[in-house]
């Protein structure tokens, strides 16, 4: 019986279109995946109201379903396994794959990433290693947020969490709310977050942070780096911080945010940028030296990351599903981003069989 294969398909900014498109037969070391949800990112949501992707392209790229077809030489999987797929097209063969860091991979495709057909689609052809088997108790809708999650992990390893260090999370969208999950799970003694929005600080404090802090808003025009310092200080001070926190994670791209995760940071402290900003922010690079710290960046996940991910949720060191406020049937897919677009819900999944 011919399969369909509808997919959420850019057209325009802010339009998309539900369309028919082939399916992709697996090749000898390939399987096909039945795709059964998918979780909208931020990303996805700036390519929607974006106007120049170059082409019709489809979209998403946090997907998990079932393998229907094998191809010749694939050993270990097999038809009717649950899976979650990696969305990177690695190359495997330069020097950041060779060391361990396809993440960075210099010709790296990435699933619904211009110009990178994406997984918001009935079927999905793509490498056996790449669709990672999830358990059988785990939900759809959870399976479907299993990339951000595993972005998460990857966060934590940059960032070396462990028991008995102190954390700092600037922004309190998914990211921000994953790597409170991952922090709990590794026994990070104090989490603290801010945002500005109240009712994300609340949700965070709910999911599992210590403290939640309203950011100020520097509405006096006083100097940047006082202002964040002033701020930062008034927090280590009264939470009993001490001289700061060990880790901090800026997970919004807002430059007043990247000054205070500097400023907050004990000497020898590391602060983690996960947040998408400005090309040129201005941070105090002086406290580098005076206070010996570190600065890292993180992007998507290298190899295990996933593994680790599904290993959280099926023990039940992390709770994805008080995170998951929607689902949309992918017939729906143009609600469904417009409501992502609004910042009304915290995670949105698409379930692609509907």
């Amino acid at each position: 019986m011919a399969r369909s294969n509808r997919s959420v398909v850019w057209v325009g900014a802010r339009t998309l279109e539900i369309q028919e498109r082939p399916i992709d037969s697996p090749g000898p070391n390939d399987v096909l995946v039945q795709v059964m949800a998918t979780g909208i990112c931020g990303s996805d949501a700036h390519n929607w109201v974006s106007s120049s992707v170059s082409r019709q392209l489809i979209l998403g790229h946090e997907s998990a379903g079932v393998i229907v077809e094998v191809g010749a030489d694939v050993q270990d999987r097999y038809v009717g396994q649950r899976v979650a797929v990696e969305p990177g097209f690695a190359c495997l063969k330069c020097e950041f794959c060779l060391r361990g860091n396809p993440n960075t991979c210099a010709n790296l495709k990435y699933c619904g990433m211009d110009p990178t057909d994406g997984t918001l689609r009935q079927y999905f052809t793509c490498s056996a290693h790449m669709a990672i088997p999830i358990p059988e108790d785990m939900s759809w809708e959870e399976a479907g947020a299993t990339q951000p999650l595993a972005i998460a992990v990857q966060l934590g390893r940059r960032a070396c969490l462990t028991a008995n260090k102190t954390l700092a999370i600037f922004g309190c969208g998914p990211l921000g709310l994953l790597v409170i999950a991952v922090a709990n799970a590794y026994g990070v003694r104090k989490i603290i977050v801010f945002d500005i929005e109240q009712a994300r600080i609340d949700f965070a404090v709910q999911y599992g942070a210590d403290i939640g802090i309203l950011s100020p808003k520097n509405d006096a025009s006083v100097e940047a780096l006082t202002f964040a310092q002033d701020f930062t200080r008034q927090v280590i001070r009264e939470h009993g911080l001490d001289q700061g926190v060990d880790v901090s994670v800026e997970a919004s791209g807002a430059e007043g945010c990247a000054q205070m995760a500097i400023t907050i940071l004990k000497a020898g402290g590391t602060c983690i940028q996960a947040g998408m900003g400005k090309q040129l922010t201005a941070v105090p690079l002086f406290l580098l030296t005076a206070k010996e710290l570190n600065i890292k960046g993180t992007v998507r996940f290298t190899p295990g990351c996933y593994e680790d991910a599904i290993d959280l949720v099926s023990r039940g060191k992390v709770d994805l599903k008080p995170l998951i406020t929607s689902t949309y049937p992918l017939t729906k897919a143009n609600e469904a981003f417009s409501a992502q677009h609004a910042r009304k819900d915290i995670k949105i999944v698409i379930m692609n069989q509907e």
